[in-house]
């Protein structure tokens, strides 16, 4: 693999994410430019970007909520809250031509520590359940089918809490 830099997106960058994300989701599911706009301008810390040289290969974002699921709310901007303890995943997308390099889980890893970092306490997700084992090897726990039909997917519903031990009350 090619050295993969990360960074957060910067604004004149955001043209190029929303190519990204409509190259790696339906056209009913992808997010719009506006969506990308509102989460860089209110959550810019949580938009972080993937780069080999000059080129966008991975982006991932979401908002903060107090909500406990990704419901299709979550796709608007009824569902955030600034101050809220949770964060809702709402983008995790890497280039065809670079999967299964690690990209995605860098990325991830990046939503991890600022989530960690801003004390928030859970993460949430949904995803695809091809995706699943991805999500269960960053310790994310799989609680079920979503209530969402977004873009006409079926979703599963996945967390990963922080700053606790679960392990003690296991």
């Amino acid at each position: 693999m090619s050295t993969v830099k990360l960074r957060l997106i910067e604004e004149q960058e955001l043209s190029a994410a929303i190519a990204l994300e409509k190259n790696c989701y339906s056209e009913d599911a992808a997010a719009t430019l506006e969506g990308f706009q509102y989460r860089y301008e209110h959550y810019r810390p949580f938009f972080w970007s993937a780069w080999i040289g000059d080129r966008l290969v991975g982006i991932a974002n979401g908002i903060r909520t107090f909500q406990n699921d990704c419901g299709d709310e979550m796709k608007g901007i009824q569902g955030d809250a600034a101050e809220g303890s949770n964060f809702c995943v709402l983008t995790v997308a890497v280039d065809k031509e670079q999967r299964r390099q690690g990209i995605g889980a860098l990325l991830l890893q990046k939503l991890v520590e600022q989530c960690e970092e801003a004390d928030i306490e859970k993460i949430i997700l949904m995803c695809e359940k091809h995706l699943i084992p991805f999500y269960e090897d960053k310790q994310f726990r799989l609680h079920g089918p979503s209530s969402s039909t977004h873009g006409g997917i079926t979703w599963y519903e996945m967390s990963r809490t922080l700053h606790t031990m679960e392990h003690l009350t296991e």
